[in-house]
This record gives structure tokens, C-alpha cells and sequence, in this order.
């Protein structure tokens, strides 16, 4: 049996880790663009045009912190705004080719950071970690502490 003191050294391993981790993650910037605005990006392009509100659903943030980073990303020419055929009034957001070199350039400086941060681990370590990653996010789906 895992004795409480246990768990608490744990929490207190996987917080640093995850803070470690997060800062090294959101260093990232290329030709202006932050972490931030480049989660955006890839989120259009994984999944197409999008409304404003759903992209602030999919990154659990407002939409108007969305509307900020938008903007910086449409002056710079990494998205776009377009409308609907079907109703003018709805408004999506549209990846450029611009903004997909972006995507690029963070898919390597995502690289660099778990390979800095896991690259070391032996195979069997990461398939464990990942095991456990997993099997905690299932039991808890529907926790909200």
C-alpha cells in the first residue's frame, strides 16, 4: 500500500516537472509569433476553419483572449478572417501558408523540448509513464476538483 507521504512526493515531482516542461513550451516564439497564438494556428490547421468560440473551447480559454491572439495573428498574415457562405453574419478563422510555416517551426521546438526532457528515459520507462499518464486521465474524466 502506497503510504500518503508517497503520493505527496509524487504531486510535488509531477508539479515541478509540469512547470519545468510548460516553461520550456511556451519559450517558444518565431517571427513574432507566441506559444500561445502558434496553439491557435494548430489547431485551424488540424481541424479547418473555426469560429472563434469554438477555438476558445477546444484551448479552454475566453473568447476574447482568443480575439487578442487572433488579431496579432491576422496582422501578421498567419490567419485570416472569412465568412460564411451559407450565414455572413458567422465569421471563421482560416490558417495561411504563412501560418503554417509557423506550425513547423513549433512542431521542432516541441521536439526539442521532450527530447530534453524524455529523450534520456529508457524505452520501457516511457511506455510506463505513458501507461500511467493514460490510465489516470481515464479514471479521471469527469473529476472537477
Amino acid at each position: 500500500m502506497v503510504h500518503r507521504q508517497d503520493l505527496y512526493e509524487l504531486e510535488e515531482a509531477f508539479r515541478l516537472m509540469f512547470r519545468k516542461v510548460k516553461a520550456s513550451w511556451t519559450r517558444f516564439e518565431a517571427h513574432g509569433v507566441s506559444a500561445s497564438q502558434a496553439v491557435i494556428l494548430e489547431k485551424l490547421q488540424n481541424e479547418g476553419p473555426l469560429k472563434v468560440s469554438q477555438i476558445a473551447d477546444a484551448l479552454w480559454i475566453t473568447s476574447g483572449a482568443v480575439t487578442s491572439l487572433s488579431d496579432k495573428l491576422i496582422s501578421g498574415g498567419f490567419a485570416e478572417r472569412t465568412r460564411s457562405e451559407e450565414d455572413r453574419r458567422v465569421v471563421y478563422m482560416e490558417i495561411t501558408d504563412k501560418g503554417r510555416e509557423i506550425i513547423e517551426e513549433l512542431h521542432l521546438h516541441r521536439q526539442r523540448v521532450v527530447e530534453e526532457y524524455f529523450g534520456k528515459l529508457p524505452d520501457e520507462d516511457i511506455k510506463h509513464m505513458t501507461r500511467i499518464c493514460k490510465a489516470i486521465l481515464t479514471e479521471t474524466q469527469e473529476v472537477n476538483v
